[in-house]
């Protein structure tokens, strides 16, 4: 857990809430949860999204890398169909989390004997991404590599421009970045609250947010001090963060894994989750920014709840994106994707 010398400016970083058993177990358990649409909508979607993106690889020999591996559900749809034109298709399997990789990976590994490697790396580090990068040279050569960051994971990244920039440099002109993104039509200050509400109102969410506290800390923890919190980032985002916030009235000592005691002071807050619904101009722009050229885009947009009914809708997209840095981008399928959703996307 980061912080001040001070004991203030708690947070956990966000890519070390799977960390643990407990973790993983909470999120794979979040995913089948209703109340949850943003996972729950994921796995429902992801076999229609992709078969919009599919097409455009071509039938080319890809091999895959998945950036965090998850249940594994959607990895298995992806190989399932890339084996057809690469029967020998090697699965490369990565996650900050052994438990994760474990299990998300189980059910392949019985599946494609001998083609699977899971590796416990931190892809979040630049240098980490060029240990990748030697590593997938010398196992596949020149052949072309599938890429993919799915389940929202670039939007629960902080820094999330200057990773998809670290990203790039694993990229070559061969391969391809399969991305599954959160999505809204509006950014406003209401919108943001509903997404906050949004994510409040899933008791296993909520559970699985907090259970990184038990992994690095020794607290009591009650999911009622579990506050969210959105905002509008930067003409590119609604940001929601989640904090747990000392509601005693006193100072609580906080134990950390290294036993290291450090104050929890009352109305205090430990940051533990940063997470987003990217608005489409700031896709746009995002990828712009980084070098990436969309080939295929399709969003879906749920159920909107009543009281975001009237400002906004909520969605889910899969992008199949290539990094040509010197590509014109003024004909982005986003536009188009998102005209058909019925409307253009506002702000304000």
């Amino acid at each position: 857990m980061k912080g001040n010398p001070d004991g203030s400016g708690k947070k956990i970083e966000s890519k070390h809430r799977y960390v643990g058993l407990v973790p993983t177990i909470s999120w794979l358990l979040t995913c089948r949860d209703p109340s949850y649409p943003v996972l729950y909508d994921s796995l429902k979607w992801f076999a229609r999204l992709w078969d919009t993106c599919l097409p455009v690889l071509d039938d080319a020999r890809y091999h895959y890398v998945s950036l965090g591996v998850g249940s594994g559900e959607k990895d298995w749809l992806i190989l399932n169909q890339l084996q057809r034109s690469n029967p020998d298709l090697l699965y490369i399997a990565l996650d900050i989390s052994a438990h994760m990789l474990r299990l998300g990976t189980d059910e392949i590994r019985k599946r494609l004997p001998g083609r699977v490697l899971p590796i416990e790396l931190d892809f979040e580090d630049r240098s980490s991404l060029r240990a990748l990068r030697k590593l997938l040279n010398d196992m596949v050569g020149d052949d072309p590599i599938l890429f993919s960051l799915l389940g929202n994971t670039l939007a629960n990244i902080e820094r999330d421009k200057d990773f998809l920039k670290n990203l790039t440099t694993v990229l070559r002109p061969q391969d391809r970045l399969a991305l599954e993104i959160a999505t809204t039509d509006v950014l406003t200050e209401s919108t943001a609250a509903a997404a906050a509400a949004e994510r409040r109102g899933s008791r296993l969410y909520n559970e699985f947010a907090t259970a990184s506290l038990g992994t690095y800390t020794d607290l009591t923890v009650d999911t009622n001090n579990l506050e969210f919190v959105g905002s509008v980032e930067d003409s590119h985002a609604i940001r929601i963060e989640a904090s747990y916030v000392n509601k005693s009235g006193a100072t609580i000592p906080l134990m950390l894994p290294n036993r290291e005691v450090i104050p929890f002071r009352a109305g205090e807050g430990i940051r533990l989750s940063v997470a987003r619904n990217y608005w489409v101009d700031g896709l746009r722009t995002l990828f712009g920014a980084c070098g990436l050229h969309e080939m295929a885009v399709d969003i879906e947009f749920g159920d909107t709840k009543e009281e975001v009914r009237d400002s906004a809708n909520f969605g889910l997209g899969v992008v199949l994106l290539r990094y040509e840095p010197h590509v014109d981008g003024t004909t982005s399928p986003l536009g188009r994707v998102w005209g058909a959703g019925g409307g253009a996307p506002r702000i304000g």
